[in-house]
């Protein structure tokens, strides 16, 4: 009687309840069936998931640097009316960073550039 028929167990819930019943061929097939599809759309949202956190990174990290630049600009503005007095090696680390895609290392910065950069960053 039981040739033809499989027993499935089926979790209803994630406290692992079970119901277990038997099953023909046909319908063990049609539940692999949507098995698998709710297992590839779990896949794919979390692809999308990925490519959207990726995204979102990547314009935190363009805005970051904007930030950096603004900064620099206002930080260049008071170096240049006498206000602030120009650090030679954060110039050559700049130029390095914006021209050459090097690492700019803020420990460096002079401070009043940090105190921009966070002023520009809280806006």
């Amino acid at each position: 009687m039981l040739e033809n028929k499989k027993l499935v167990a089926i979790s209803l819930e994630q406290d692992q309840v079970f119901l277990v019943k038997s099953v023909s061929e046909q319908e063990y097939k049609k539940m692999l069936n949507k098995q698998h599809e709710c297992e590839s759309e779990s896949e794919r949202q979390k692809v999308i998931h990925i490519g959207q956190h990726n995204e979102l990174g990547n314009r935190l990290t363009k805005l970051e640097k904007k930030n950096l630049i603004l900064a620099k600009s206002i930080y260049d503005n008071f170096v240049d009316r006498g206000l602030l007095e120009n650090d030679e090696q954060f110039q050559k680390d700049w130029f390095d960073f914006y021209f050459n895609s090097c690492e700019l290392s803020l420990e460096n910065a002079p401070q009043e550039y940090k105190q921009i950069l966070e002023k520009v960053g809280n806006f």
